[in-house]
């Protein structure tokens, strides 16, 4: 990894980059560890910016940044081990962003709990199911937020990107019921933070081809979602970080509280 206080740019200057520039922004990844976070926290490294990983895994997310720093030239990249849905370990990431760069820019909510698209009916959901898919899929976003929007607030500046998904809108039990609670939360954010400068959006995705999807639904399943797309095939993590990516920049300054699907098309069979 490389030693943040070599590029004083980190440290100085305007909170954000011009026009639609990632570039020496801040950006905080959460359930970074693996999968789509990790593959954010890549493309994001890839683009200029320093970029805090954060996982409940220590370990894994410790090694995720390792492989980003080696593997993207002059990545600046930091790992912290992250529940998101203890207040004292979110105030913690925070901290440790603010040590490593100086500030923070963007937060990247994609910690989640997912697995439900084949759920059992929501009337049999155990009570302790519940309350941890709602821990982690809208308490931890919450928590996140608060943790950042101190620094934010000073600054004037800043970007919460809250990782929605399809399922809300399609019976999925707990995991559909906690990311319409999500997209509310949104609005209720931006709503709040837009006269500080931060703007608060959600990233609803379609069907992504990613390890979790090709473990957890068998390939009837998968052909399902194909076919319910308008494009014919199933999404990747390139496809969902170029809106993420915008709303992360200075152009994206006049969209907030909305909630995005990035679906290829899956929404209009809804």
């Amino acid at each position: 990894m490389t030693d943040p206080s070599a590029d004083p740019g980190i440290e100085e200057g305007l909170p954000g980059a011009p026009g639609g520039s990632v570039a020496d922004r801040v950006v905080i990844v959460t359930g970074a560890a693996r999968g789509l976070g990790r593959d954010y926290a890549r493309m994001f490294a890839a683009e200029g910016a320093a970029v805090v990983l954060a996982d409940l895994d220590g370990s894994s997310v410790t090694g995720a940044a390792e492989a980003i720093s080696a593997d993207v030239a002059d990545a600046r990249v930091a790992a912290v081990a992250t529940d998101v849905t203890d207040p004292a370990q979110t105030e913690a990431m925070a901290a440790a962003a603010l040590e490593s760069f100086g500030r923070i820019d963007v937060l990247i909510n994609n910690a989640g709990i997912w697995g439900d698209l084949e759920p059992a009916p929501a009337v049999d959901t155990s009570p302790d199911y519940w309350d941890l898919v709602m821990a982690v899929n809208l308490r931890g976003p919450l928590l996140c937020t608060q943790a950042v929007v101190g620094p934010m607030r000073e600054a004037g500046w800043g970007r919460i990107i809250n990782i929605s998904s399809m399922g809300a809108y399609m019976p999925a039990g707990v995991y559909g019921v906690s990311k319409l609670g999500l997209n509310q939360l949104t609005f209720a954010l931006a709503t709040e933070l837009g006269p500080s400068g931060i703007t608060v959006n959600a990233v609803a995705p379609g069907p992504i081809d990613n390890e979790a999807t090709r473990t957890q639904v068998p390939p009837k399943g998968i052909q399902k979602m194909i076919d319910g797309t308008a494009v014919k095939r199933m999404g990747t993590a390139t496809d969902l970080f170029g809106m993420i990516r915008f709303l992360a920049t200075e152009e994206a300054g006049w969209i907030t509280g909305q909630t995005l699907g990035v679906n290829g098309g899956f929404s209009s069979r809804l």
